[in-house]
Parts: C-alpha cells; structure tokens; sequence
C-alpha cells in the first residue's frame, strides 16, 4: 500500500474518532466539555448533549461515504466539517481555554486540506 491509499484511511479514523467524541460527549458531558475547551455544568449540559449528538451523525456519515467510496461526498463533507472545527475554535477562542482552542484550529485545517484532497480524488 501506497502513501496515497494510506491516505484514504483517514477518512474512518476522522469518522470513528468523531463518532467516539460525539457519544463521550453525549454519556459524560460535563467532563467532555471541559475537554472540549468549555466547561460547563447545570443547565448547560444540554447543549454539550446536543453538540455530541452532532458529532455522532457527523461521524457516521463519514463513514457511510467512506465505506460507498463516494470520495467527490466525502471531500465535500470534509469541507463541510472544517468549518464546524474552525467555528468550535473561535467559540473556545473567545468564551474558553486559549490553548485548547488550538486543538480545534489544527482539526479544521487538517480537515479542510484533506477534504480539498479527497475532492481532487473524485476528478
């Protein structure tokens, strides 16, 4: 297996990983939002709740496209995702932990060039 082959199994390590935060978040949402960059509690729990249940579709549609092999979708979905990162980055950014912040700038910026990868793919 080539570097280029090796590069589409980035594709269910971003689903999995996503799927995995998603349902972390949705089980145990105060410590993942802690994780996350944001530490909430009481009322708040809800939204980081619902913020995992995003992160669990977000997931398993990675890895529905990736099992069809629809890279063109993918590509687009992975653009897609790179924009939820950055905004979870400006959100962290201004109301939460600086440094965790960048966690969420480096996933949209590895996200996004993969996606711009994946899409050449599809042509």
């Amino acid at each position: 297996m080539n570097f280029i082959e090796l590069l589409f199994y980035l594709s269910p390590v971003i689903g999995l990983t996503t799927l995995g935060i998603g349902i972390a978040a949705v089980l145990r949402p105060e410590p993942m939002s802690k994780k996350f960059g944001i530490t909430v509690n009481g009322q708040a729990l809800p939204y980081v709740i619902s913020t995992g249940v995003r992160d669990v579709f977000i997931g398993l549609t990675v890895l529905v496209l990736f099992y069809l092999k629809n890279w063109l979708a993918l590509g687009c979905i992975n653009l897609f995702i790179s924009i939820v990162a950055a905004s979870d980055f400006l959100v962290v950014q201004k109301y939460g932990h600086k440094k965790t912040s960048y966690v969420h700038l480096f996933g949209a910026i590895i996200v996004f060039v993969y996606g711009i990868w994946l899409f050449d793919q599809a042509y």
